[in-house]
């Protein structure tokens, strides 16, 4: 209890603007170091956010603040900051604070999806020069950047641009995105992904880099080959159209049409062919049939899962459904299950592992419990 209200002393020094640069240097670093510190400061900013803190901050009167809470508290004057922002920031954690500690009820399934949703990430572009921008998946945007003009909506990014010059656009967990590059090429990009690109390519081989899971549906050039650079294999083609997943050590390459070649950073080499996959593991290619449906459900917001262990679903469906499924209990090490996630039914998903796995859940900020 004593460090809980110690970091409502400081999330409300924060709302303020009266925290030093001392205490900043300490919310830092235990916000990267410290989970449960981070996961009581981020409860803090939502019910911050959802009561509108800020502005409520800067609407108290600071003489009228400070009387109010030394009646309450029943202190004196001198025993308090003379920084009269400060006492009407203690007011809200007063008022604020107690709320959070004594009527903090466990969250339903319904609040709990409502409030992951408010606090879901953007999809961002980082440009060459390190400007970020934020992508709306909802409305519309043009945007005007020195060396491009970016229009974005529904989910989707096109632009104009003369620069070679290399760009990242990542896409969070529980998101997807689409993008065309300057050649015509749709890349479809999953949760948790990262593709490194130019706005333009230039005279030579058009090359990107992914991390994550992307299909790429290419256009043709002859002239030029397109390359995806993956951590630890190039996939070569002219025009085709391939998904890529990296996700885990054993990197997979499926080829839906046309033909690519695949290249280990050693040297080794294998050619695909539609209906085929390439499975790359400690220097050595697999191939074998695919089913498409299965592999390329996921930009249809489906995910299909065969006796997968619990303990790996729960990574891979916090990747998917953009929140983390926390284990609570040893007996999932040794039970498995086949279903499928649908990115819009998460109550069905859970429904479906009370079933198969005889999970119960708790929710709470931004984590599904199971045990």
């Amino acid at each position: 209890m004593e460090q809980q209200e110690k970091i409502f002393q400081l999330y409300i020094q924060r709302l303020s603007g009266d925290l030093t640069p001392e205490e900043e240097s300490y919310v830092q670093r235990m916000l990267t170091q410290d989970a449960a510190f981070r996961e009581t400061w981020d409860a803090l900013e939502s019910r911050g956010r959802s009561i509108g803190a800020g502005q409520y901050v800067n609407s108290l009167d600071p003489e009228e603040a400070l009387e109010h809470l030394n009646k309450r508290k029943h202190l004196r004057r001198k025993n308090i900051r003379t920084n009269l922002a400060i006492a009407a920031s203690l007011l809200l954690l007063v008022v604020a604070g107690a709320f959070w500690l004594t009527q903090r009820q466990p969250l339903s399934l319904q609040e709990f999806v409502a409030q992951t949703e408010r606090q879901h990430p953007s999809v961002q572009l980082t440009t060459a020069d390190g400007q970020a921008v934020a992508l709306d998946k909802d409305s519309s945007q043009r945007i005007t950047l020195p060396n491009a003009t970016l229009n974005a909506g529904n989910g989707s990014l096109h632009y104009t641009s003369t620069d070679t010059a290399m760009n990242v656009l990542t896409v969070p967990a529980g998101e997807q995105y689409r993008l065309t590059l300057s050649d015509g090429t749709e890349v479809h990009l999953n949760a948790s992904t990262r593709l490194r690109f130019p706005f333009h390519f230039g005279q030579g081989d058009r090359e990107v880099m992914v991390e994550g899971e992307a299909f790429f549906k290419v256009t043709k050039d002859p002239a030029r080959r397109f390359i995806v650079h993956t951590p630890h294999t190039q996939v070569q083609v002219y025009g085709t159209a391939f998904n890529v997943n990296t996700y885990q050590t054993q990197e997979k390459t499926s080829l839906v049409e046309g033909s690519v070649w695949m290249q280990a950073a050693s040297g080794q080499r294998t050619e695909l062919k539609p209906g085929q996959q390439a499975a790359y593991n400690a220097g050595t290619f697999e191939t074998q049939p695919f089913d498409g449906e299965e592999v390329l459900s996921w930009m249809n917001g489906v995910y299909y899962f065969h006796k997968m262990p619990v303990t790996e679903l729960a990574e891979v469906a916090s990747r998917f459904y953009g929140v983390n499924f926390v284990l609570e209990s040893a007996k999932f090490a040794d039970i498995s299950t086949t279903g499928l996630m649908d990115r819009a039914k998460l109550s069905e998903f859970l429904t479906d592992l009370q079933v198969t796995a005889g999970a119960e859940f708790r929710f709470g900020d931004k984590a599904i419990y199971l045990k």
